[in-house]
């Protein structure tokens, strides 16, 4: 998407830097989302493509190991905070009232974004391969 700027010129260079930054975002999130899915697949069986597909369908009904307990959410939200934040941020997901992610509470609302960030982690992932 172009930018319109002042100077037309550095409109296409501030266009090639967000291009190339947005493939080197939130690597630890990815990186370790990648892991985790990695070992399900290990433990279950299964393809990391198809996986990864079946996830992106359904992220409800497929589960990662390691990201299934909400104490399991909050302790890799502690770890992976600053990009899961950022993606969140990203998503315009804290824009949204707790009440229009049917949470009750704020450890409930953050419990929330972390799974919609996985969920964002893997259709990153998705589109990488």
């Amino acid at each position: 998407m172009k930018r319109i700027s002042t100077f037309e010129g550095f409109s296409y260079i501030r266009e090639a830097e967000e291009a190339s930054a947005d493939s080197s975002k939130y690597t630890e999130l990815k990186d370790e989302v990648r892991s985790l899915i990695e070992k399900t697949i290990k433990n279950s069986g299964g393809e990391y493509a198809s996986f990864v597909e079946e996830f992106v369908k359904n992220p409800e009904d497929v589960k990662i190991e390691g990201l299934i307990n909400d104490a399991d959410l909050y302790d890799f939200y502690l770890k992976y905070r600053n990009d899961i934040d950022e993606l969140l941020n990203d998503q315009k997901f804290f824009g949204n009232a707790p009440s229009a992610v049917n949470s009750i509470g704020l450890y409930d609302y953050l419990i929330k974004g972390t799974q919609k960030a996985i969920e964002e982690a893997v259709k990153i992932l998705s589109e990488e391969k």
